[in-house]
Formats: structure tokens, C-alpha cells, sequence
């Protein structure tokens, strides 16, 4: 670029405006939006249900009342005819305003212009690539320079549309490290993506599911929901504990969470009553245990532990004499 075609605006030439939300706070309008979790947690349903409720324009958890849109929905990793499609049936889709690109004509990247000209083509105000370390072509996953190419070309796509686009990925194995940080490829990835959300699969009951919304750059984060997918493959939102139909389901959840928490708890005081120790050592012992990584944040929190980083590593102590240590249970 020579100097002289360098143009320089300023702030007060722009006229702001207001974030649209494909589904307030969780997928915006015109941004990329990226869903993780582990294999098997539950991530490809949940979006096959929130795709089916918007063709049809119906509530989603937050009650609100849509007009039915397009979608465009490319997976690789499941078969069209014998997985894909008796997925939609299930969540009683309308499957006329559900799309894909054939992959048997040509190979597909994150940044092929096609994903452009497809949303344009069938009008789509969403566009779900699962899992999108699929489609990354001839780029390196975890190269920042190339991710973030790609991010921003594909980003300039929704904006330019104001189509949602929602990247499903696969996390690392590092449980013990932090969400953000767990996703399978550059950190540039959840970096430009404005929303994140991460499903997690309960250790205690194979058939409860969190959605639990980690970042939000356009908004305050949303509430955990949870949801269920039976042994059929059934999904059910849970709106309203206290109104669900099997409340014994609610009542073991409960009791196993609390149990395991406790425990978590004794166990963590335990480890900490000699003074300061790695938190990922922490992890490690109580998880060794049988407890999830989940159960330790959650004791964690209530006993009030005193986080603090040394050298690039991070401690956990329990609370000072000052501080008192907290009634770990209240009502």
C-alpha cells in the first residue's frame, strides 16, 4: 500500500449501534461464536436442537419468540442419511430450511469463499461448521498467524451478512487447565471469537448436560443452563428444576453433588493444612480420588481458597486467620 492511499477516519464519523442477537446473551448476530467440549459431551446435539427450534421459530430457553430462519449446517463427522438427518427428524426440524454443502464435488476450508456465497445463496442467519478442525485445509491449527487469518476472513463474512456463525470444537486433554485455554488449536481461535460456550457431561449422571457460557465480548455471560439427553437420543431442556417431571432425578443430583463437594472440600483443607501447594497438584490428588474437576472448583470457591501466582505458577492457600474460613455449607 503506498502512503497515499492510506485513509484515516475518525471516531466521531461513526454512527454506533446495537449488537443483534441470534439468541440473547449466548449467539450474536454477524460474530463467531465458539461451542467446545469433550467427545460424546452432548455439544452436536444441543446445536441440532437450537437449529431445529429456530427453523421452526420456537422458544428457546429464554422464552423469546422468533421468526423461523435458514441454516446452514456442515459436518463431517457424522453421514448425512443415517446420522445427520434422523437427528433433525427427532428435534422435529423443518429440514426445508436446513442446508449443506456437498463435500463429494469439492474439499472445503474455513476461508473457501464458498461459505460466503452459500450463506448469501440460501439467505442463512446461521452457519455451524462441526467440528470446524475439520476445515482448516492446508493451515496449521495451531498457528496463530494462520488461525487468525482465517478467523478474521470468516468473521468479515458474518459481519458482512450479519450471519451468526457458530464453530463447534473438540477440547484438549489438559483437564486441569483453563477453559479458555482448553480448546484444540491457536488460542487466536476463542481469542476472536466474540462468544464462547463449552458443554460438559455431569460425572454423576450420564444423562445430565451444562451449558456453561465462559466468554462473552458483547455482553455479561449467561446463566448455566442444563439439559438432558435420554438413551434414545432425546433432548430436553431443563427450564425449571422444580418443575421437572422425574423429581427424583433432581433429588439423587442434589444429594450425590453435595456429598462429592464435601468431600472435595475435606480433602482440599487437607492437602492445604501444611501451607501453599500447586494447583494443579491439588487437582490431580482430589481428582485421583474419583471427584470431577467441576465438584473441585465448586468446593474450592466455598471454602474461599486464596489463589495467588508465583513465578508464572499458580498456589492455592487456605484462608488467613484474617480472612476466617467460611461456614462451607449454608442453607
Amino acid at each position: 500500500m503506498n502512503i497515499e492511499e492510506l485513509e484515516i477516519n475518525k471516531f466521531d464519523t461513526i454512527t454506533a449501534s446495537n449488537v443483534e442477537w441470534l439468541w440473547y446473551p449466548y449467539i450474536p448476530c454477524g460474530k463467531i461464536t465458539v461451542l467446545q467440549g469433550d467427545p460424546g459431551s452432548g455439544k452436536s446435539m444441543f446445536i441440532i436442537e437450537t437449529i431445529a427450534r429456530l427453523t421452526k421459530g420456537q422458544m428457546l430457553p429464554d422464552k423469546v419468540m422468533r421468526e423461523p430462519i435458514n441454516v446452514i449446517y456442515q459436518c463431517s463427522e457424522d453421514d448425512i442419511a443415517d446420522t445427520i438427518k434422523p437427528r433433525f427428524d427427532k428435534a422435529n426440524a423443518d429440514c426445508g430450511r436446513v442446508a449443506f454443502i456437498r463435500e463429494d464435488l469439492r474439499s472445503l476450508s474455513l476461508d473457501d469463499e464458498i461459505f460466503r456465497t452459500a450463506i448469501i445463496n440460501h439467505d442463512a442467519r446461521l452457519l455451524v461448521i462441526d467440528p470446524f478442525q475439520a476445515y482448516i485445509g492446508e493451515s496449521d491449527l495451531s498457528s496463530v498467524s494462520s488461525m487468525r487469518r482465517i478467523m478474521r476472513k470468516l468473521g468479515m463474512w458474518a459481519s458482512s451478512t450479519n450471519c451468526a456463525v457458530v464453530l463447534v470444537g473438540h477440547l484438549t486433554k489438559k483437564a486441569h487447565t483453563k477453559e479458555l485455554y482448553r480448546g484444540l488449536g491457536s488460542i487466536d481461535i476463542v481469542a476472536l471469537a466474540r462468544s464462547v460456550l463449552q458443554v460438559e457431561q455431569s460425572e454423576e449422571n450420564s444423562k445430565l448436560r451444562y451449558l456453561r457460557h465462559i466468554k462473552s465480548s458483547l455482553s455479561g455471560l449467561g446463566s448455566e443452563l442444563t439439559f438432558t439427553i435420554d438413551d434414545d437420543g432425546k433432548f430436553k431442556w431443563i427450564t425449571n428444576e422444580d418443575a421437572i417431571e422425574d423429581c427424583s432425578l433432581k433429588e439423587v443430583k442434589d444429594s450425590i453433588s453435595k456429598c462429592k463437594t464435601e468431600v472435595a472440600a475435606d480433602l482440599i483443607i487437607k492437602y492445604l493444612s501444611n501451607g501453599p501447594m500447586r494447583s494443579t497438584e491439588v487437582y490431580e490428588l482430589v481428582c485421583s480420588t474419583g471427584i470431577g474437576e467441576r465438584t473441585v472448583k465448586e468446593a474450592k470457591n466455598r471454602i474461599g481458597i486464596v489463589s495467588m501466582r508465583r513465578n508464572g505458577v499458580w498456589y492455592w492457600s487456605l484462608p488467613t486467620k484474617e480472612q476466617k474460613l467460611p461456614t462451607l455449607y449454608k442453607e
